[in-house]
C-alpha cells in the first residue's frame, strides 16, 4: 500500500502597505537610547522634542529644545552627572572598606 504525502496548506495573507522607513527616519534622532523628534516651525526650523528616554533621562522627556545641539548637550550633562555620581559613591564604598571615614558621614 503506498501512503499519500499530504502537504501543508499555504493560505495568503493580505496585509496593509507598509510604511516607508524613510520618512520615518528623517523625522527621529537617537542621541545615547534618547529619542529626539525633529518639529521644527516656521520660528525655529531645527527645534527638537524629547520623545522618551532611558530612567536616567526622565527629566528631560517631553521637552522641547531649540536646535539639536543643544538637546545633545543636556543629554551629555545628565550622562556626566549620572558617571559622577556613580563614581562617587563607589569611592566611597572603598574608604569604608579600607577603614577612612569620609568628612560626610551621611552620605554612606
Amino acid at each position: 500500500m503506498k501512503s499519500k504525502s499530504v502537504k501543508p496548506v499555504r493560505k495568503s495573507v493580505k496585509t496593509a502597505p507598509k510604511k516607508s522607513k524613510k520618512v520615518e527616519a528623517m523625522n527621529i534622532i537617537k542621541h545615547k537610547r534618547v529619542v529626539l523628534d525633529l518639529i521644527g516651525n516656521e520660528s525655529f526650523p531645527d527645534m527638537v522634542f524629547v520623545s522618551a528616554g532611558p530612567v536616567w533621562a526622565k527629566t528631560i522627556v517631553g521637552k522641547r529644545y531649540v536646535n539639536l545641539d543643544r538637546a545633545k548637550a543636556i543629554i551629555e550633562a545628565l550622562d556626566a552627572e549620572k558617571l559622577i555620581s556613580k563614581g562617587a559613591k563607589s569611592v566611597l564604598k572603598e574608604m569604608d572598606a579600607a577603614g577612612i571615614t569620609p568628612l560626610d558621614v551621611d552620605t554612606i
